[in-house]
């Protein structure tokens, strides 16, 4: 034997080609993580995908290749059993008299110290970073980008998502990871619908979510609400204001008040005939006393016996608050809001009802969608309102502008995404809303109906033109805007007011 060979730092078992390259991989995956693991926790403000990279997609590696160590050295062991490879396989065991086995023991203790400090680090890493806004809205970002930019605009915009889809507690955390995980899957293989449809099936109650911010029970009177409305053409006629008060709860008798739907003094269970709980033909309202009213409408398919149990619902915040965080506003408000503010100037002849025009239309993308609003509303100034759009070019191209602005924050031509397809149930200008049930058709066996009285809701204290304002605290009558001829009094909003 030559005494001057190199002696081996490790046992004979580690030298194999798996063994190789596991450790290989280990120890440059381990090298990138702890340098994003410093880039992370000294940067100020740390890229989601930085998150992603470090704490969800190298971890796996890292195990693979310390897995791979192991498994290496067994593969050698059994080729020396089989007498395919010289040596005499040998019983493990630790002998701390030899060099090799004290190296390697110390490789194993201190590889495993740092392991576990960066296991635990990284799962608290990666939980943190799976329930952030970042990671729900942007990772995806053409997936969710409808979904973030509306929840970016909304009242909810610092409420961190998983406090409304998953709230508290182990057991709805796991169920929300499990049906990520399929999610993922469907992301990757490009296999998600468009729209993504909205998950009323799924989401936890109310009760468990946004009744720990919001309190139902919590009594008070009224909130102001003012709208203001404006002609397509503001050379014919002022825009329209109408102010009124919502009657929330606390009015003088309990049970009045948009919240009597609410359970503080009855609870409220309907079936739905749609998928999205839009047409309403079967409603119990129950008394605290245990008194049981059905409503019906004459074509219900429960008129005679009760829905199956699995059909019906017990009403909830989300059956009225149905877009929360993820509201897409239709044209027809979008402009007004726009004009409003000064967006656009309300003075500019025809521009309502031509931004209503190129807003409504469908586009296939969101650069053929840029590329057409500015030249449809630029190309109808230049020919039809010429003399206007030489007097006032700049203000024409600033209401171009803000149009684009707001179709790029309201509709996503990629996901189909937009008001029509996902409607809005606070109110009933647009969507049906409060008239699924309050429609003055929705009847009881003993001739009781479900009021249509606007009163019940909201009282007008004013409306009218800025020159002709009327204003009555005690409650005026609707007058609508720009155009009265009754009819209204017959039909339901949504009958004309689609939103385009």
């Amino acid at each position: 034997m030559d005494s001057g060979a190199k002696k081996p730092k490790f046992s004979y078992y580690f030298y194999n080609p798996i063994t190789y390259v596991g450790a290989l991989l280990a120890f440059f995956i381990l090298g990138c993580e702890i340098l994003l693991f410093g880039l992370d926790f000294f940067s100020e403000n740390p890229s989601v995908y930085l998150g992603l990279v470090t704490y969800l997609i190298l971890p796996p590696f890292l195990i693979l290749g310390l897995i791979l160590i192991p498994i290496g050295m067994r593969w050698k062991r059994l080729q020396v059993a089989r007498g395919r490879m010289e040596a005499q396989p040998k019983l493990l065991h630790i002998d701390p008299s030899k060099s090799t086995h004290r190296n390697a023991f110390m490789v194993f203790l201190i590889g495993s110290t740092i392991f576990l400090i960066m296991t635990m680090i990284g799962s608290y890493r990666a939980f943190q970073h799976t329930e952030s806004v970042q990671f729900c809205g942007v990772t995806c970002h053409d997936l969710m980008k409808p979904e973030y930019t509306a929840y970016t605009q909304s009242p909810h915009a610092r409420v961190k998502c998983v406090e409304c889809h998953i709230g508290e507690g182990a057991g709805w955390y796991v169920r929300s990871k499990l049906s990520g995980m399929k999610q993922v899957f469907n992301t990757v293989e490009q296999k998600y619908p468009r729209p993504i449809p909205t998950p009323v099936h799924n989401l936890r109650p109310a009760k468990e979510t946004c009744e720990q911010c919001h309190w139902p029970g919590k009594s008070f009177s009224a909130i102001e609400l003012k709208r203001t409305y404006y002609p397509d053409d503001p050379s014919k006629s002022a825009p329209w204001s109408i102010r009124m008060l919502m009657h929330v709860s606390g009015q003088q008798k309990h049970d009045m008040g948009i919240h009597a739907h609410m359970y503080n003094n009855n609870d409220i269970f309907y079936a739905a005939d749609d998928e999205k709980r839009q047409k309403i033909s079967w409603v119990k309202s129950v008394g605290k006393s245990g008194q049981e009213t059905i409503y019906t409408t004459k074509d219900s398919l429960y008129k005679q016996n009760p829905p199956p149990a699995n059909k019906i619902r017990r009403m909830d915040c989300m059956d009225c608050h149905s877009r929360p965080a993820h509201n897409f506003s239709a044209p027809v408000p979008l402009v007004n809001r726009a004009l409003n503010e000064g967006q656009i100037s309300p003075n500019i002849p025809m521009i309502k009802a031509e931004a209503v025009d190129v807003l409504s239309k469908q586009y296939a993308s969101d650069a053929q969608a840029v590329q057409e609003i500015r030249a449809v509303l630029l190309a109808y100034y230049k020919e039809k309102q010429a003399q206007y759009y030489i007097d006032h070019t700049e203000q024409i191209e600033d209401a171009v502008n803000a149009v684009i602005s707001i179709y790029s924050h309201n509709f996503f031509p990629e996901m189909k995404a937009r008001w029509d397809v996902y409607p809005n149930n606070i109110g009933h200008l647009i969507s049906e809303g409060c008239f699924r049930c309050h429609d003055g058709e929705h009847a009881s066996f003993q001739g009781a109906v479900i009021s249509r009285d606007c009163k019940s809701c909201h009282t007008i204290i004013e409306q009218g033109t800025p020159d002709a304002l009327q204003r009555s605290t005690e409650g005026l009558e609707f007058q609508h805007p720009f155009e009265d001829d009754g009819l209204w009094k017959t039909m339901n909003c949504t009958d004309c007011h689609t939103g385009s």
